[in-house]
């Protein structure tokens, strides 16, 4: 049975509808009738697409760069020395450092020189990659009403250094880590409690590890690891990104024209509006996401993109819908009308 208010006959399937959305906006004519909860489905599932074009796209754009900087990590940091218990850098290991690699910040913190509040001190970077003696994590940060929320995923030096000498398993990009979300400073401070101290993961180490030689991993081998977690965090943080901030967009418009429903014709209501804006964020959305994701955030963000090319395509869509609800009697076949962009 057809959902209520859905008009069957008229709407195209999702890949059908989304295309057609790209091209202009003669089809909102067809699905503004359509079910609100149809369209937001729809959304949540180009919100899916946008969010694995853009973790394709910035893995190929950024990969020639994290090659580079796997080369220059090797100069820098020798290796990266891994026990059962410790990961350290092979050249000048007691030393903290901070290193702004491509589109990541790679933190070094040795010994019991972490402080929560040295974590991304002056917030140089959404992106990055800590490592402290009992372990290392790679974290995302989206800003949420003016906090912060992170995506972070944990590895211990035990199990970083059993699957690094595992031979089969000797790969960085199989190794598996427990993904957790924090807000605010909860993220650094879980930092401190589980990896600041050597050792404090070690039990999970097996017994004859524990005077096992270090195992070592190039700068070049950590970039290809960093590139891989970096695809992870894109597909999250885009994910969460496009869903949460477009998805307000949507209701704040939505309400305002629903505020203003006594200028509307009598034969759109605000389900026929929802529809029209949910609709409405497809070419916005796809467009926005993937130049950001080629590196378009240099010259304009995200942000001001989607809402710049949201508001002049919601603007036509709404009046190719008003334009078919009360059509004009006296058009002409050679003027202009808005349902034809």
């Amino acid at each position: 049975m057809p959902l209520p208010g859905t008009n069957t006959g008229s709407a195209p399937g999702f890949l059908t509808t989304t295309m057609r959305l790209c091209a202009g906006t003669k089809i909102m004519t067809e699905i503004y009738e359509s079910s609100p909860a149809r369209a937001v489905w729809r959304f949540f599932l180009l919100t899916v697409l946008c969010s694995i074009m853009a973790a394709v796209v910035g893995t190929l754009v950024q990969k020639s760069v994290f090659e580079r900087a796997g080369r220059n990590l090797d100069e820098e940091i020798g290796a990266f020395e891994v026990t059962p218990e410790t990961i350290s850098f092979q050249k000048e290991p007691g030393t903290p450092r901070r290193f702004k690699l491509p589109y990541i910040t790679l933190e070094y913190y040795p010994g019991n020189t972490f402080a929560s509040e040295d974590f991304n001190a002056g917030r140089t970077s959404d992106h990055g990659i800590v490592i402290l003696p009992g372990g290392l994590a790679s974290w995302a940060s989206v800003n949420w009403k003016g906090e912060d929320l992170f995506y972070a995923s944990f590895l211990p030096a035990s199990m970083l250094y059993a699957s690094l000498s595992g031979g089969k398993n000797a790969d960085l990009n199989s190794i598996g880590a427990r993904w957790e979300m924090f807000s605010g400073p909860g993220f650094a401070e879980t930092l401190k409690r589980d990896f600041a101290t050597p050792g404090k993961n070690a039990e999970n180490a097996a017994p004859s590890e524990e005077s096992a030689a270090p195992v070592l991993t190039t700068g070049s081998q950590a970039a290809s690891f960093a590139l891989s977690m970096l695809t992870a965090i894109i597909l999250l943080t885009t994910f969460a990104r496009n869903f949460l901030e477009i998805g307000l967009i949507v209701l704040l418009v939505s309400l305002v024209q629903y505020l203003r429903a006594s200028t509307l014709p009598k034969g759109i209501i605000f389900r026929n509006v929802l529809t029209i804006m949910v609709y409405s964020t497809f070419p916005a959305q796809i467009a926005a996401t993937l130049f950001d994701a080629a590196g378009g955030d240099r010259i304009i963000s995200f942000q001001l993109l989607f809402v710049g090319i949201f508001f002049v395509y919601q603007l036509f869509a709404f009046r190719a819908v008003i334009r078919k609800v009360c059509p004009q009697i006296d058009r002409k076949d050679d003027d202009f009308d808005d349902s034809d962009f």
